[in-house]
């Protein structure tokens, strides 16, 4: 959609604003916002409605203005972290929703799915959400639900409100908190440094955030085809086992979402370190691997299934002895296939939801796994289960540990 970025004049902000002419005035002579020939660019707008509400309960605009000519805070990495974000066009958001032909309570829909606010519909659109909007509507045009479109934006929206929230704080933790208190004398100087170091850590930030999405993406797409063209050869059966087929484990740690929340980040990455290397230890004593960590799970390999289930009960035993929150397994054994270090497959599908179908301190394997029983351990039958996603009944057995 053709719709030019909005550069404002004085008038203009300071309707936007709330401020008066006057205010606006005080505003540009102390360098908090600047003009260019007399117009101003939309990240001014923004550091108005943000100092404009502070005053509000902060003695008045004078009083904040002159924090800010002190050094008490900063507002000049807004433009080196948010200049496409606070971009605004010259048309208002009524406009855009009639001329995508989305209904307005709709895109209330979408923002409130994906986290987000949602803002007068008379006043001028962001430009970054013209695009968004005009994806949206192009994803309207696609044979998915509406309530499927919403569940994903509520996921989406989640993960990255998360994320953000994380990598806002480790910046906070570990750059402007030492700088501030280095500079203590010198806060402006505190300032221009924490705003230089934003703009090249936003910068990197992003594109790393990018790269993980498409990684996330790329494996999902690979795991999708491998998944139906295994169905198109297979014809509905489940695929026979062979002597060399490897055995796939997937542990889940029970729990740690909530721990997270209630413990913290620190606390819940330390966790989740001592975890990854219990799970080192405990594949690596019976010839398996760990392909990858999963946050709060992992995935195994194992070119034996015996030693897999020894290798995942030992691995029980020893997280509940150091006070570990619960573990749940699911163990399944059947041909795979590899692509760029990673496993894909009906095989690996099965064993993620006999994960899932699992009870915390549960071990569960497929009856492909120990077809004949192992020294060591005791099977008790569970019997045909239908799991999710997965075409035909899996037949499960409970693996413990033998007494004595």
């Amino acid at each position: 959609m053709d719709a030019p970025a909005l550069i404002l004049d004085r008038e203009r902000l300071a309707q936007l604003s709330g401020f008066t002419l006057a205010q606006v005035d005080e505003c540009e002579r102390s360098g908090l916002i600047e003009s260019v020939d007399g117009n101003y660019e939309a990240i001014n707008l923004l550091k108005l409605q943000l100092v404009g509400q502070v005053a509000e309960h902060s003695g008045g605009v004078s009083k904040v203005i002159q924090r800010y000519l002190e050094g008490g805070y900063p507002l000049g990495f807004l433009e080196m972290c948010l200049p496409a974000g606070q971009e605004l066009s010259s048309i208002s958001y009524h406009e855009l929703m009639k001329k995508l032909g989305i209904p307005e309570d709709e895109a209330q829909a979408v923002l409130r799915a994906a986290g987000l606010p949602m803002p007068n519909l008379d006043a001028p659109a962001r430009m970054d959400e013209i695009q968004a909007f005009e994806q949206y509507s192009a994803i309207r045009a696609l044979p998915i639900p509406i309530d499927a479109r919403m569940h994903a934006l509520r996921v989406t929206g989640d993960s990255m409100r998360r994320a953000t929230e994380v990598q806002a704080e480790l910046f906070r933790n570990h750059v402007v908190d030492p700088l501030l208190d280095a500079y203590r004398e010198d806060l402006n100087k505190a300032n221009e440094l924490i705003g230089e170091i934003s703009g090249r850590a936003n910068e990197m930030i992003s594109s790393l955030t990018l790269w993980l999405y498409q990684r996330y993406l790329e494996h999902e797409t690979v795991k999708s085809v491998t998944e139906r063209m295994e169905a198109a050869m297979s014809g509905g059966s489940l695929s026979l086992n062979r002597p060399r087929d490897p055995t796939v484990a997937f542990v889940d740690l029970v729990g740690f979402t909530v721990l997270s929340a209630d413990s913290g980040d620190r606390e819940a990455a330390d966790l989740a370190q001592h975890f990854s290397d219990h799970l080192l230890d405990a594949t690596g004593i019976y010839n398996g691997r760990v392909i990858k960590t999963l946050g709060d799970g992992a995935m195994l390999f194992f070119d034996n299934g015996a030693l897999a289930v020894k290798a995942c009960l030992q691995l029980q035993r020893d997280l509940t002895e150091l006070g570990f929150p619960p573990i749940r397994v699911g163990i399944n054994r059947g041909p795979v296939v590899a692509q760029a270090g990673d496993f894909y497959g009906t095989t690996i599908n099965v064993a993620a939801r006999i994960t899932d179908y699992a009870r915390p301190r549960e071990v569960l394997i497929s009856s492909a796994v120990l077809p004949d029983g192992a020294e060591g351990v005791e099977l008790e039958e569970i019997g045909e289960v239908t799991l999710k996603g997965v075409a035909l009944p899996v037949r499960l057995h409970r693996a413990r540990e033998s007494a004595g």
